[in-house]
């Protein structure tokens, strides 16, 4: 294993545990109501796939150059479908807690529009 690779995945490894040690700090005390039980395991998906992209751009950044190039992008591709697989499976599964932030925040946003709507009709 490359000395480069595995000074990141020690680091990598590091990050995560103060990450989970926030959050378990975050979410025991004033953020409680907004923890989600798949946090942790977030966390390590994470982890595992920045350690499988990484270590594919580090073993192929000894080879030519179109192969680094190649690899780079095959590392864009397996992360952004995998995040998006991720991301499809939980959804399905857990459809009580998908709904984000973003949603609830335009959601709210559109429901005091159309009341201040119809007040001024």
């Amino acid at each position: 294993m490359h000395h480069e690779l595995r000074k990141f995945i020690i680091n990598s490894v590091i990050l995560t545990g103060i990450i989970a040690l926030t959050g378990l700090l975050a979410f025991t005390t004033f953020l409680n109501k907004y923890y989600l039980p798949i946090f942790p395991w977030l966390l390590l998906f994470f982890l595992f796939m920045n350690i499988i992209v990484h270590s594919l751009l580090v073993n192929s950044s000894n080879k030519k150059k179109i192969k680094f190039e190649t690899a780079f992008l095959l590392s864009f591709f397996i992360k952004f479908f995998g995040y998006i697989i991720f991301l499809i499976l939980y959804i399905s599964k857990h459809k009580e807690s998908s709904i984000i932030f973003e949603i609830r925040s335009i959601t709210s946003f559109l429901k005091r529009s159309t009341d201040n709507y119809k007040k001024s009709k």
